[in-house]
């Protein structure tokens, strides 16, 4: 082949290319579709990692809101969808569910088999395990797993005494330390002992959960996204080895103490070995992977979520005094009439410190998006436009979050929002730090219950100012998949016993 015509090749193999990408990011616009312009070869993700993607989902929605009821959106070159009504997020997370039944979460179950939990399969096996496990979260299991809370509330409480004279605190390792020895306890009858010992190894393997902070493992997860046989096919992963070895490890020796006899506690692992026993045919857990896997999901998805909800709350708290003190007031007014104890009842009358919690979440969410994959062909009510099988659905929860329409002045931090006059009067599909329909956050009852009691311990003993250390005004770190303080945040923290 002589060298002329080797150049031709080449400008015709570019020519091809540049034309078949130029058709990829004209998807949209020639269905007259409202979007963002793409840029070539992140689409609609080229800020990711400057930006969080909540905020890149934020900006879109907010500039398209009013032209449709959804936007085009390419994730990398995959055109997929952005809902831009209230009526259409409904009617996919709740009215029309069945046609958006499905998560697209990567799971490989053979090379990572803790990536199929509950929050990643689909389909009838999905149906099947969240009806079994719905019980875990009732009211009364609450109310039995309740006095563990308070126990690792004093330890909590007992953590900072301790602390409190060694310089600014950074209340997100705090944080977590304490969701971890809840949920260890209350939920597995694990003691992890994180309040306890400085090294716990639960905190070590911890860090390995949600590690997207480099440029290579987000691309990973994009294409785990995208391209889930494929990576499949080539053993990817979702956790880290060091993960994997860690909980199954720990997962056996529970359910080997719980088979001898020795231990027998009323919390979630009971309920999973009861499912399992029962579970003649195999329709529900396999073998123990599935089990460990389910197991997995409660554990780290809580503990996670939570301890970002109690440092976004408290860097809210420490920013407006006025509120921290309010709050304050309410927590021991509360303690005063159950004669100083923090009981499951007196936990429904701490209504302004929930109204916190609330703002908090609209404000930061953990998880800033829903994703929803089309499993049938959709026509959307009233109009001639479809959703197609196999599109990916983005609800953009920062996005509704902040949106001046149904949250006047959205960035200013007001949990009066969150009256139950002012919730009567908003769309429940404008507020969504759970989800919402068949596919919400299982634990939700159990994360505000731990959240709450460890913000109430927190805030009745001590006052807490942002330390000089802590960047202003507080940012998203940008390369984590939830919403954590950028650098951290540090507090001053006095302990208001000494003073009284």
């Amino acid at each position: 082949m002589t060298f002329p015509i080797i150049i031709a090749f080449f400008f015709c193999a570019v020519a091809f290319i540049w034309y078949r990408v130029r058709k990829v990011l004209s998807y949209w616009s020639d269905r007259n579709v409202p979007v963002v312009d793409p840029k070539f070869p992140l689409g609609n993700l080229g800020d990711v990692g400057k930006k969080h993607l909540g905020c890149v989902l934020q900006d879109i929605y907010l500039k398209l809101k009013n032209k449709a009821h959804f936007a085009g959106f390419y994730f990398l070159l995959s055109p997929q969808i952005i809902p831009l009504s209230s009526e259409l997020i409904k009617n996919i997370l709740i009215k029309d569910f069945q046609y958006f039944s499905d998560r697209k979460i990567f799971h490989n179950e053979k090379d990572d088999p803790l990536s199929a939990h509950l929050f990643a399969i689909r389909g009838e096996k999905w149906r099947i395990l969240r009806q079994k496990l719905t019980p875990t979260f009732t009211s009364s299991k609450m109310k039995m797993m309740f006095p563990l809370v308070i126990a690792e509330a004093k330890n909590l409480q007992k953590y900072i005494e301790k602390h409190i004279n060694d310089g600014p605190m950074e209340m997100k390792s705090v944080c977590v330390r304490f969701t971890a020895d809840v949920i260890g306890s209350a939920a597995f009858g694990l003691e992890c002992r994180a309040l306890v010992n400085e090294d716990s190894e639960i905190l070590r393997v911890g860090k390995h959960f949600f590690s997207f902070n480099t440029f290579m493992s987000r691309l990973k997860f994009f294409l785990e996204f995208l391209y889930e046989d494929l990576a499949k096919a080539l053993g990817f992963r979702f956790n880290h080895i060091v993960l994997e070895e860690f909980f199954m490890r720990v997962i056996k020796e529970t359910i080997e103490m719980r088979e001898s006899g020795l231990v027998d506690k009323n919390d979630f692992m009971k309920h999973l070995l009861e499912i399992r026993d029962s579970d003649k045919d195999g329709k529900i857990f396999k073998n123990f992977n599935e089990l460990a896997a389910q197991a997995f999901a409660i554990f780290f998805g809580g503990f996670e979520t939570s301890s970002n909800t109690m440092e976004w709350c408290l860097c809210n708290l420490a920013q407006h005094p006025d509120i921290q003190d309010r709050v304050r007031t309410e927590v021991r007014e509360v303690l005063k009439k159950w004669n100083g104890e923090l009981t499951y009842e007196a936990l429904r009358e701490l209504t302004y410190l929930r109204q916190c919690i609330d703002e908090t979440l609209r404000l930061h969410p953990p998880a800033v998006v829903l994703f929803r994959d089309c499993v049938k062909e959709y026509k959307i009510p009233n109009t001639n436009q479809t959703i197609e099988k196999g599109k990916l659905i983005f609800i953009p929860v920062m996005g509704i979050h902040m949106d001046p329409e149904y949250y006047p002045n959205p960035e200013i931090y007001d949990p009066d929002r969150f009256t139950p006059e002012n919730v009567k009067k908003r769309d429940p599909a404008t507020y969504l730090p759970f989800g919402d329909g068949p596919r919400n956050c299982i634990g939700m009852r159990f994360g505000l219950m731990q959240v709450t009691v460890g913000l109430a311990y927190i805030l009745n003993n001590f006052r807490l100012t942002l330390n000089s250390k802590t960047a202003t005004p507080l940012e998203l770190d940008p390369t984590d998949v939830i919403t954590n303080v950028k650098g951290g945040a540090w507090f001053d923290i006095e302990d208001l016993s000494k003073n009284e």
